[in-house]
């Protein structure tokens, strides 16, 4: 498989993984959230922090993180083609920001979940903040 099929592949399983965690009801991704990060409760919660607030941050935290990765992909997979720098940039955020959007909407239609702006928000800032990384990173090596 050469590399830029190998790319999109691994940008497309990302986003399977987005959708499958997506498609998890409300108590489901809860349950998730908690006994992923039960250490950090079991911390956190006896010092006085909100479980409520902890939870929060907690999913903010991972829309963030997983947008970031998305970014990651989706840019290298970009990267594969003869454009210029500033396309790739803008391809790639156009994606993740599009695909952020459409799996707000669909939250709309699973229950217990709801979709919403500001997660649209949180998930192109998490795609941007590795996209520009990236840059940086490329530019420090000369590539840019």
């Amino acid at each position: 498989m050469n590399k830029r099929r190998q790319r999109w592949v691994l940008a497309f399983l990302w986003m399977v993984v987005i959708f499958l965690l997506s498609s998890q009801n409300g108590q489901q991704s809860a349950n998730l959230s908690t006994s992923l990060f039960k250490p950090l409760y079991d911390l956190l919660i006896p010092m006085g922090v909100s479980a409520d607030v902890l939870s929060l941050i907690i999913r903010k935290t991972a829309h963030f993180v997983s947008y970031f990765i998305l970014g990651v992909f989706v840019f290298r997979a970009f990267d594969t083609y003869e454009i210029a720098l500033s396309q790739k940039v803008y391809l790639s955020i156009l994606l993740c920001f599009g695909y952020s959007f459409f799996d707000e909407i669909y939250q709309l239609f699973v229950p217990g979940r709801y979709g919403s702006l500001i997660d649209v928000f949180i998930d192109g800032m998490g795609s941007l903040s590795s996209i520009l990384a990236m840059m940086v990173l490329r530019k420090k090596e000369g590539l840019i």
